[in-house]
C-alpha cells in the first residue's frame, strides 16, 4: 500500500501559533537578546514579572497600574457574581417576576448581601472605566507594537466584552 505524503504538521503555521518555542513540542530559543525578549513576552509569568525592566517602565505614571486594577476587578466581579448567583433568579415574566423580590431579599435577609451587591455594582463600573483607560494608555504609548503584540491581542479579546456585563 502506498503511503500518501502529508505536509509536515509541525512546520505549519497553526502548529507554530499553538505551540510556542521552548515548549516540549518545539525547539527552544537561541541565546540572543531578541529571542530572550520573545520568550519573555510569550510567557505570562515572565510578562508580569520580567527579569529586566527599562527605567521608564518602573514609573507609576507610565502604567498607572491599570492592567493590575482591571485584573483585580475581574476577580472581584467573578467572586461576587458567583455569590450573588445563588440568591438571584432573573425572571421577568408577567405574573412570575421574582427578580425584584430576589434583589430585595439579598439586600435585607442575606448576610452581607447588600455589601456584596454594592461591591459587584461598583466593581463593574470601575472595571469598565479602568479597562477603557488601560486600553487608551496602551494605544497612546504604543505598547501594543511588536514584540508584545500577542499579549495585548489576548487582553483585548479578553476585556472587550467587559462593557456588556454591567449590572
Amino acid at each position: 500500500m502506498a503511503k500518501i505524503k502529508l505536509p509536515d504538521l509541525r512546520e505549519s503555521e497553526v502548529w507554530k501559533s499553538m505551540f510556542r518555542p521552548g515548549s516540549i513540542y518545539r525547539k527552544g530559543y537561541k541565546d540572543t537578546s531578541r529571542d530572550r525578549a520573545l520568550a519573555t513576552m510569550n510567557n505570562v509569568l515572565w510578562h508580569l514579572h520580567p527579569t529586566k525592566v527599562k527605567r521608564h517602565g518602573l514609573k507609576l505614571t507610565y502604567t498607572f497600574c491599570l492592567g493590575g486594577i482591571s485584573f483585580f476587578l475581574f476577580v472581584l466581579l467573578t467572586l461576587t457574581g458567583i455569590f450573588l448567583m445563588f440568591f438571584y433568579r432573573p425572571m421577568a415574566d408577567i405574573g412570575g417576576a421574582v427578580a425584584y423580590q430576589d434583589m430585595q431579599s439579598i439586600r435585607t435577609s442575606v448576610f452581607f448581601g447588600d455589601l456584596v451587591r454594592n461591591l459587584h455594582r461598583w466593581g463593574a463600573h470601575l472595571m469598565v472605566l479602568s479597562v477603557t483607560l488601560h486600553m487608551a494608555r496602551v494605544f497612546y504609548t504604543g505598547a501594543y507594537k511588536p514584540p508584545p503584540i500577542h499579549t495585548h491581542c489576548g487582553a483585548t479579546s479578553k476585556y472587550s466584552p467587559a462593557p456588556c456585563f454591567r449590572s
